[in-house]
């Protein structure tokens, strides 16, 4: 019976969740070191490149499996002296992302629920308006929602 092979079954969609419009999106990987983590994953795993940006001294990265344009591992890598005179810099997991459809209704729907919205900003050179919170053992979780033209 040990072996014996069980294909998951999910539950039946719920449909009426307010967080329904909910889509996976990113799981973002800290570093002190962006090429050579870039470098890896491009050679070993066939990764590709999406986009390459920097925000202040952080530098970032979306890259994607070789065949999959729904799913992205965004790369953080902060200047590490600056980082180390304020703490100390962890590689690893940094965050999960869902993508939201509405991210107003989101805020307002996770707010109601007495849960903190830690950050919200705007993300112009790649396109997205972002929030994050935390779940209850401090696991950050981010929610985006792509930038509209007014």
């Amino acid at each position: 019976m040990e072996n014996q092979i069980t294909p998951l079954v999910f539950s039946e969609k719920n449909t009426g969740s307010k967080f329904s419009d909910m889509k996976a999106g990113h799981v973002g990987i800290r570093t002190a070191k962006y090429n050579e983590i870039l470098k890896w994953y491009e050679e070993n795993l066939d990764f590709r490149i999406v986009r390459k940006w920097t925000v202040g001294e952080i530098q970032l990265a979306f890259i994607a499996p070789p065949n999959d344009n729904d799913f992205i591992i965004e790369i953080i890598c902060y200047d590490s002296k600056e980082k180390l005179n304020r703490e100390e810099v962890k590689s690893g997991y940094n965050h999960l992302s869902f993508w939201v459809d509405n991210l107003d209704r989101t805020i307002e729907e996770l707010t109601k629920r007495h849960i903190p919205i830690e950050r919200s900003f705007s993300v112009p050179s790649i396109g997205l308006r972002v929030a994050f919170i935390s779940d209850t053992f401090g696991n950050t979780i981010e929610f985006c929602e792509e930038l509209q033209d007014e």
